[in-house]
């Protein structure tokens, strides 16, 4: 039996979902490839399920292909639900559901196939960093509002003239990644403009060789590696993101690192990708699609800052 026509053939056992797993909303959004020109076909609330029947279900397909040159056009030769060193398949959430050859979104139908603009099929893992200090006036004390300290945010904004959102730092990452090297090296290269790292003309493209190098890049700051070792998970699991498909999604591992003098006050310089890097303070709402005003709601409530969001379900 065809999945998308359906429901899917193959049996799984049950698996808890994440505690913190969050909803199936924006991964339904009609215009997330319309600059494509594919547009999600509807799917009712009731039907998302890959366990409920949905007839005549037969959703466009789309894939970015210069998107990723490694990964293969289709998926009939991957491993899914797989970690093989090189490109972690697990799914941080659970156990996702393959048909035939294809990967089924963990939490169901999207109305569009395909890889989108993902690099990889099945789960995209990403790591987020919430850099957050403490607002400080002119005096330089702590600010409160309602009794709370108010915390600032490091946001960035891409050079591309689409985007008119500020950003929380993220790195998409194929392998597990525990001591942070890669998003070290991404807050030095794009917030900091630190230009410490550099490849040798020697190094070859092996993950040996590439952690090593990550590894010498965070070396030489202690004063991030401090911050980074007092890190507070906020939130790992799926991510509703409207490029999401039906065989290729996004999912997260979220962390918010606190800066504190004299790293609170080291000046931003955004890398060569970056149009702006700033601290924006959380004492009203920052403009961050929703999805990621959700991550920094929690964070303010992981700290016991003020919250804007607060009260707000955002997905």
């Amino acid at each position: 039996m065809n999945a998308f026509g359906s429901t899917v053939s193959q049996a799984m056992q049950a698996h808890q979902i994440h505690k913190y797993s969050v909803p199936h909303k924006y991964s339904l959004t009609p215009d997330g490839y319309s600059k494509y020109g594919f547009t999600r076909v509807p799917v009712p609330r009731d039907t998302i399920d890959w366990d409920t029947p949905l007839d005549f279900y037969d959703p466009p397909e789309f894939t970015d292909e210069s998107a990723n040159t490694d990964e293969p056009l289709y998926p009939d030769k991957l491993q899914f639900n797989n970690d093989n060193g090189t490109v972690n398949r697990l799914s941080y959430d659970r156990p996702y559901r393959v048909d035939i050859t294809d990967p089924l979104n963990v939490h169901g139908r999207t109305g569009l196939r395909g890889r989108g603009i993902f690099p990889r099929w099945g789960p995209n893992h990403y790591a987020i960093t919430v850099v957050t200090r403490w607002y400080r006036a002119g005096t330089g004390k702590q600010v409160h509002s309602k009794e709370r300290p108010v915390m600032e945010v490091l946001l960035l904004k891409d050079k591309s003239e689409e985007d008119k959102y500020f950003h929380i730092p993220s790195v998409q990452i194929d392998t597990n990644d525990p001591n942070r090297f890669q998003s070290k090296l991404f807050l030095k290269k794009m917030c900091f403009n630190t230009q410490q790292y550099r490849k040798s003309d020697n190094d070859t493209h092996t993950k040996k060789s590439m952690f090593r190098n990550l590894a010498m890049a965070s070396q030489d700051d202690p004063e991030l590696d401090r911050a980074f070792q007092k890190q507070k998970q906020v939130y790992r699991g799926y991510f509703d993101d409207i490029h999401n498909t039906d065989n290729a999604w996004m999912e997260v591992d979220v962390i918010n690192v606190h800066f504190e003098k004299p790293l609170a006050d080291r000046p931003l310089e955004p890398g060569s990708q970056i149009a702006l890097a700033c601290w924006q303070r959380l004492d009203s709402k920052v403009p961050v699609h929703n999805n990621e005003a959700w991550l920094l709601k929690n964070t303010c409530h992981i700290n016991k800052a003020f919250n804007p969001y607060s009260g707000e379900s955002l997905l």
